[in-house]
């Protein structure tokens, strides 16, 4: 794009010289066809230009619609962000209710185990119940073998002397026997009891270690899908920082598009002017043809060469300077006000404000038949505008410190031809004025 600007920028620096100098052509030297292809080539390039516009309008539209594009883009990408952040929110929440149900169960199973301990100790105690009530049963085994085996609840009640005495030996026996039951079936339900409530707290136990298990399983789950959400918005950010990029980007490239349209602008403008000029010197040809004259109107071209552009010390000359090429010269200022000259007659290409020269004019000359431009960098303020003919001497404004500057100077370029981005064709000023 600035390629593009630099080449307009140069054809409006060359057709600028090339009005300059047909005005100065003197109309004797000219034929009727001479203009009259003048013209005709004039309408072309106005032509030409008028294409140029037209594409330079269609590109800004474009620019301006890419623009837009990157906006939504922006906006759409912002509102995933914003999403993001809720999802992550949303996970943080999860994870820390899956810590909360990690510790309450890590706190249940700290109290089945302390119940595992407790039925422990109940075992022990059952285990010495049990083992008293069999050395009961041993005991009565004993007693039955130490009488032979022989004697049965049967002998014992017709064992009798009369019949109350055989009643309190059936209640004794009666007693003996429910009691040797009730030992036997207690010693069976109690064991039974303990093998299923072993059973069932360690099958809980089983249980709550699953269920932390799963719930460690829930939290690390959780916090992988953290991590896949902050990877996800590093992503989009990262993506909405290319988007900013690239909209500041299309934003210098509609801006250049807009200074090539006004460039555009001023060049059709200038040719119209030109066209018109020309239709009046063929009209003035005519008459002299008409009445046979040979006489002629023509305005020399300036042939003075060029003046100091301001009174002042040279700070900074030309040449390399902290590892950069200056292309140009400093003049410092010097007293009060110092007016900015013209340094040879010529043509306001351009008079605006730009962000690193301030307050700039640039001039084109013909001088001696060569084009030269010259640049007036860091003034104060601007007295001629685009197109506005000036005479050598003529003042263009006052110094300043305008745009990039560490202080009132006046940075002065010379150009011997068009004016370029690279500058290409930058010459030493001291060669061309006495400083």
């Amino acid at each position: 794009m600035k390629r593009l600007i630099g080449v307009l920028f140069v054809f409006t620096l060359v057709f600028s010289v090339t009005l300059v100098s047909t005005s100065e052509k003197a109309l004797a030297n000219t034929t009727l066809e001479d203009i009259k292809k003048e013209i005709e080539a004039l309408k072309k390039k106005n032509k030409s230009l008028n294409n140029q516009a037209d594409q330079t309008k269609k590109s800004k539209s474009q620019t301006q619609s890419e623009i837009n594009a990157n906006r939504a883009e922006q906006r759409r990408i912002n509102n995933l962000i914003e999403k993001l952040d809720r999802k992550v929110e949303e996970t943080n929440a999860k994870i820390r209710q899956k810590e909360q149900e990690i510790t309450k169960t890590k706190e249940e199973i700290k109290k089945t185990e302390q119940e595992i301990a407790q039925l422990k100790k109940e075992i022990e105690e059952l285990k010495k119940r049990i083992a008293k009530r069999e050395e009961l049963l041993k005991d009565r085994l004993r007693n039955l073998q130490k009488n032979g085996g022989e004697i049965s609840y049967l002998e014992v009640l017709l064992g009798a002397k009369n019949f109350g005495d055989f009643l309190n030996r059936a209640t004794a026996v009666t007693k003996i026997m429910d009691q040797d039951k009730v030992i036997m079936e207690k010693h069976q339900a109690e064991k039974k009891s303990l093998e299923e409530k072993k059973k069932q707290v360690e099958q809980k136990k089983q249980e709550l270690e699953k269920r932390k298990a799963n719930l460690e399983q829930q939290k690390a789950d959780l916090v992988q899908l953290r991590k896949d959400l902050g990877a996800q918005k590093a992503a989009k950010q990262e993506l909405m920082q290319q988007l900013k990029v690239e909209e500041k980007e299309l934003k210098k490239k509609k801006m250049e598009l807009s200074e090539q349209e006004a460039i555009l602008k001023r060049q059709q403008s200038t040719i119209q002017k030109e066209i018109e000029r020309a239709k009046r010197r063929a009209e003035e040809k005519k008459r002299q043809m008409s009445q046979k004259k040979n006489s002629s109107s023509s305005t020399p071209s300036n042939s003075g060469g060029f003046i100091r552009p301001a009174n002042g010390p040279l700070t900074s000359g030309y040449g390399p300077r902290w590892g950069s090429m200056h292309s140009g010269i400093d003049i410092g200022k010097y007293g009060g006000s110092t007016p900015i000259r013209a340094a040879a007659a010529g043509t306001v290409l351009r008079s605006y404000y730009s962000s690193s020269y301030g307050n700039v004019v640039y001039l084109t000359h013909y001088v001696n038949g060569q084009l030269y431009t010259t640049v007036y960098a860091h003034m104060q303020n601007r007295e001629v505008s685009n197109g506005q003919s000036v005479k050598q001497g003529q003042r263009l404004g006052y110094m300043g410190s305008t745009g990039h500057s560490t202080g009132p100077h006046l940075h002065f370029e010379l150009h011997k031809g068009p004016w370029n981005y690279s500058k290409s064709n930058a010459v030493n000023p001291a060669k061309y004025i006495n400083f």
